[in-house]
């Protein structure tokens, strides 16, 4: 089952955790894709290290995209109680660039913490559904120069409102190498995953294949995906070449040898104690029948993915159990036609957004009954903290799992814990 398609660029995030990628705000078990909290749609491409394991998480309500109140005509901006306040005006202005302009005019020489980060969000904000519509016109120049004539204005470049500005002007900016390159000169030591991939590709864009490359290699060092680079539009003109595939084939992860034998015992008993207590509870669990290991690895060839042994192991039992709400992925699933399968890769492209570095080369498992909750293998250990291995997304929050027979175990507590309490 091929997991998404090309990821956005740009997108809006929360201040980040480490080197992770921007993620979504909502920590709770949403039943809408996440999505960052009052902000703007992503551009398709934003390209963006694990928390420890935690012990249950709660059910919680989903946070929902603020509304916008209404503002005044554009240049005039009314005070504020906060910084966002003033984003949102400027933002909702007829247009943001002149309302932006106004603002900086008002301020003579350096700008205070506040104020820069008004700017700095406003500008990357803006430049959203600019970089969606008219990637390199001339709205987006004109944006970059008025923030790029008053960078040195801005007491923190390096932080989180100056990542994320970069990276999305990177997205925006289209081929143009002057910009791309004064750009360049402003990305700090410590920059982001989505932001050394949105580095590398305006440079692939621009045609500038050296520059490209070293950028590749630093994105890659710092976790971006090796899948944002196969799938992207903008390295399509350099599919073939032998030093990009190279430094992916070196980022991949390695091969995982058929080893199942292992794992049956315990996941046998594992899986015999969840359908005891799905059966006792009034909630039976749908069981397929077993898959050969030869269908196991042709579904995997096909997925051009690798699954774990012990999820391997799983198959042998039941091809795609459905345990209470979670719905194991089988064979059919990652052939890709079947409704699970859309779902995996709909949660894909949009975990590939707002989700942490690394995510877009995780292997769907399971569903875990709402449209963000996935039981996934990690094989890089990106999210993990630096081991591969299962971790469920709850949404924005990742639990790690020592293995899949602790997974199946989690699993029977929680549904032991609300279908007793139903």
């Amino acid at each position: 089952m091929a997991k998404a398609p090309a990821r956005a660029k740009a997108k809006p995030a929360k201040p980040r955790r480490g080197t992770a990628k921007a993620r979504p705000t909502a920590k709770s078990r949403s039943k809408s894709p996440p999505k960052p909290t009052a902000k703007p749609a992503a551009k398709p491409k934003a390209k963006s290290p694990a928390k420890p394991a935690r012990a249950k998480p709660a059910r919680r309500p989903a946070t929902r995209r603020a509304s916008r109140a209404s503002v005044p005509a554009p240049h005039v901006l009314l005070p504020s109680s906060s910084p966002t306040g003033t984003v949102v005006q400027i933002l909702d202005a007829e247009r943001p660039v002149d309302a932006l302009r106004a603002f900086l005019d008002a301020i003579a020489g350096p700008t205070t913490p506040d104020q820069g980060q008004i700017v700095l969000g406003a500008a990357q904000l803006a430049l959203l559904p600019l970089t969606h519509e008219h990637r390199g016109g001339s709205e987006v120049m004109e944006l970059l120069d008025l923030v790029l004539a008053r960078w040195t204005d801005f007491p923190d470049r390096n932080g989180f409102h100056a990542q994320e500005l970069l990276r999305n002007a990177f997205a925006a900016v289209g081929g143009d190498r002057e910009r791309i390159a004064k750009l360049a000169a402003l990305v700090p030591i410590d920059a982001t995953p989505e932001l050394r991939f949105n580095v590398a590709s305006a440079f692939a864009l621009a045609g500038q294949r050296d520059a490209m490359l070293r950028a590749v290699a630093a994105a890659l060092a710092v976790g971006a995906s090796t899948n944002q680079f196969i799938r992207d539009p903008d390295f399509a003109e350099y599919t073939d070449d032998p030093e990009l595939r190279g430094l992916l084939l070196r980022a991949t992860a390695p091969a995982i040898p058929v080893d199942t034998t292992p794992h049956l015992a315990p996941l046998r008993a594992a899986l015999d104690s969840v359908i005891e207590t799905l059966e006792q509870l009034g909630a039976p669990p749908t069981l397929a029948a077993p898959a050969s290991l030869d269908a196991i690895l042709a579904a995997e060839q096909v997925a051009k993915l690798q699954l774990p042994n012990e999820y391997r192991a799983l198959l042998t039992l039941s091809d795609g159990p459905k345990l209470w709400e979670y719905r194991f992925l089988g064979t059919a699933d990652y052939h890709g036609s079947t409704d699970l399968a859309d779902q995996a890769r709909s949660y894909f492209e949009i975990a590939g957004r707002y989700g942490p570095a690394g995510i877009d080369d995780c292997v769907p498992l399971a569903n875990c009954g709402q449209p963000n909750d996935w039981l996934l293998y990690d094989p890089h250990g990106r999210i993990r903290g630096g081991q591969p291995g299962i971790v469920m997304m709850l949404n924005a929050d990742e639990q790690a799992f020592e293995g899949l027979v602790a997974a199946l175990e989690y699993l029977e507590s929680i549904a032991r814990d609300v279908l007793e309490t139903n």
